[in-house]
């Protein structure tokens, strides 16, 4: 059996963490694909073909990781021409049954039980899916049409009222090479892998099983903190043996404490949590629901954290960051405070691409680019995204998204007093 990975699409969506693959963004000390990588070894497959596109560094990153035990191949993707293109380029590098997923599929070791369970006649591939709660969510996924409780069309972005069931395609799947023969004579488009299942499904038996699993999906930056809480259900206690911690200091539950890591007086962690190594936890600090600090990055005291994450060699003072995924190389003044919840506490939604996402959050935070700066006593509000090295003046409170290198600040007024003789 053998694992195809998906990793070359672009990530506009996910800005403003897309300046390389969104797969690379380190989650619990490891790049996503790494936990992909590592889930696919401990399902027992070691023959791995990854797709990539033309100039990324996936490539670069993978052999730089610990992949002992796995064969990996990779094919180029020129340009981003859907699944379908990129399962073609990889035919040759395929031997009979496969399972395809994204970069991002960490919890595939579940996925690949759910699948193989299902599977009953020969010849019979089978789709990953969910239950949708909300249909109006149909219209931006592949919907399943079902008969006799086999898939006969994958229904992409239906209309709404006109969804054919409440089964969305989860995006892992359990295929064989006469599937590829169905798919090199369908007519080439971005949507040519979903009209060859339909395709298959004339001849063949097309099969699906229901997750009820964690609907892990890697479109928007939000979507980190999903990544993030399902890795850290796993997490077990440890406290590496060069780490300092106070006596004072409590960790309580979960907690995973990296190499050099320190962690001073009357700190209290709230597992499960992930310290990474080389980070430095100043005095009264408080991190519950979930923190994951990645290396090299510094909290000075006083300061509240929930349900973040703080990327790699990022800096923050006082202050109270909630629901939030802060780049790599931010520096944050004192007093920073985050809104993470609305007034009149609706779901928060975030103007991605000139378009309002409802991200079905009613907890959410800010969004920092790499490099970006902010001054003391500044504020962000619910659901804001600031882009890449920004600087925000001190004092400020941030209403709506920063682009990218710009300065963002309140201008005051200065009331000068002078004193009455």
């Amino acid at each position: 059996m053998q694992a195809l990975i998906l990793a070359a699409g672009e990530s506009s969506r996910f800005y403003p963490f897309n300046d390389s693959h969104k797969s690379l963004v380190k989650v619990l000390g490891k790049p996503i694909i790494e936990h992909t990588l590592l889930a696919i070894k401990n399902a027992g497959i070691t023959d791995v073909i990854i797709v990539i596109g033309k100039g990324n560094s996936i490539k670069d990153q993978v052999e730089k990781i610990d992949s002992r035990g796995l064969k990996i191949q990779y094919v180029i993707q020129e340009e981003a021409s859907g699944m379908g293109d990129a399962l073609l380029l990889a035919e040759n590098y395929i031997k009979d049954e496969f399972f395809l997923l994204h970069a991002y599929r960490v919890d595939f070791l579940e996925s690949k039980k759910i699948l193989e369970n299902k599977r009953k006649e020969k010849n019979e591939i089978v789709l990953l899916a969910r239950k949708i709660k909300n249909l109006s969510e149909s219209g931006k996924l592949g919907i399943l049409k079902i008969e006799n409780n086999k898939v006969i069309e994958v229904v992409e972005k239906p209309l709404s009222g006109e969804e054919p069931s409440d089964l969305a395609v989860v995006g892992t799947y359990l295929l064989n090479k006469l599937f590829i023969d169905t798919l090199r004579k369908t007519s080439k488009e971005h949507y040519s892998f979903e009209k060859a299942i339909s395709q298959y499904a004339h001849k063949e038996s097309v099969g699906f099983a229901i997750t009820d699993g964690n609907n892990l999906s890697l479109k928007y930056p939000w979507d980190l903190l999903l990544f993030k809480s399902y890795l850290l259900s796993n997490l077990k206690k440890y406290i590496s043996p060069t780490a300092s911690v106070a006596s004072s200091a409590q960790l309580i539950g979960e907690v995973y404490v990296d190499e050099h890591a320190k962690i001073m007086e009357n700190v209290v962690i709230k597992g499960p949590c992930f310290i990474g190594r080389n980070v430095f936890i100043g005095n009264n600090v408080i991190l519950r629901n979930e923190v994951d600090v990645e290396e090299n990055s510094v909290i000075g005291a006083n300061m509240e954290i929930k349900n973040t994450l703080l990327m790699e060699n990022s800096k923050t003072h006082s202050g109270f960051i909630g629901d939030s995924v802060v780049g790599k190389n931010c520096r944050i003044g004192a007093g920073f405070c985050t809104a993470n919840v609305r007034l009149d506490r609706a779901t928060v939604k975030v103007t991605i691409k000139g378009q309002k996402i409802d991200t079905g959050f009613k907890n959410l935070g800010v969004m920092v680019g790499e490099g970006t700066r902010i001054g003391l006593k500044s504020s962000a509000m619910p659901g804001v995204i600031v882009g890449k090295n920004v600087i925000i003046g001190s004092g400020t409170n941030i209403m709506g998204n920063v682009e990218d290198n710009v300065k963002y600040y309140t201008k005051f007024q200065e009331i000068v007093v002078k004193k009455i003789v």
